[in-house]
């Protein structure tokens, strides 16, 4: 007998950083309907008020995003 099978998704924003480094953040769960506009226009409020920020160099360019999406196929 077969389990349950459940697909998880993340979403990646990947950021560059002023020196050139990237900066990815992963939301777990995102909704079902985002498309590039909407994950692009979030990504540069964070460019726009400077809240990315690692070891002093500040986001300044969106460089991609991206959803995986993981399959669990669940023991039975």
């Amino acid at each position: 007998m077969r389990g349950e099978k459940m697909d998880e998704q993340t979403l990646t924003m990947v950021f560059t950083l002023d020196n050139g480094d990237n900066y990815n953040i992963n939301v777990d769960f995102p909704k079902n309907d985002l498309d590039k506009a909407t994950v692009d226009a979030v990504m540069q409020k964070f460019i726009d008020k400077r809240a990315i920020t690692k070891d002093g160099h500040v986001a300044e360019a969106i460089k991609e995003a991206y959803i995986i999406t993981e399959t669990k196929n669940i023991l039975a």
